[in-house]
């Protein structure tokens, strides 16, 4: 129950930086090619998101729970891994400007810090799962 408490309060708060980095920071640079974009709205689509974003920090807590001691490494591998090459990726394929990019990759490692940071700290070092 302790791991599940975790995840919900990592989503939690990776929600506010998710938020930050997703929409404040760069919402005018989504103006630069809107074909790329869906219409705003659509609160399925942000719920369905922050599920993803939930899968992620709950996969990143459970490695630090398989691997204790070691949350930014655990959290900096995730993201090399992961949403650092797709959103590189992305920025090749895609007509997205290069601040959106930065700020999704930016955005990607707060989530997976902020898990691995409250795992790490939440969560006591011999813990095992059942």
């Amino acid at each position: 129950m302790l791991i599940v408490a975790v995840v919900a309060l990592a989503s939690f708060l990776a929600s506010f930086s998710d938020w930050l980095c997703f929409d404040v920071l760069i919402h005018r640079f989504y103006a630069v090619a809107p074909e790329v974009w869906r219409p705003r709205g659509g609160a399925l689509r942000i719920v369905v998101s922050q599920i993803i974003g939930t899968a992620a920090s709950a996969a990143v807590i459970g490695l630090c729970v398989i691997a204790p001691g070691r949350p930014l490494a655990v959290a900096g591998l995730v993201w090399a891994a992961g949403p650092l090459p797709a959103t590189l990726q992305n920025l090749q394929w895609m007509r997205l400007h290069p601040a959106i990019g930065a700020s999704h990759a930016v955005g990607w490692l707060l989530r997976l810090l902020i898990a691995a940071l409250l795992a790490d700290g939440l969560l006591p070092r011999s813990f095992t799962p059942p």
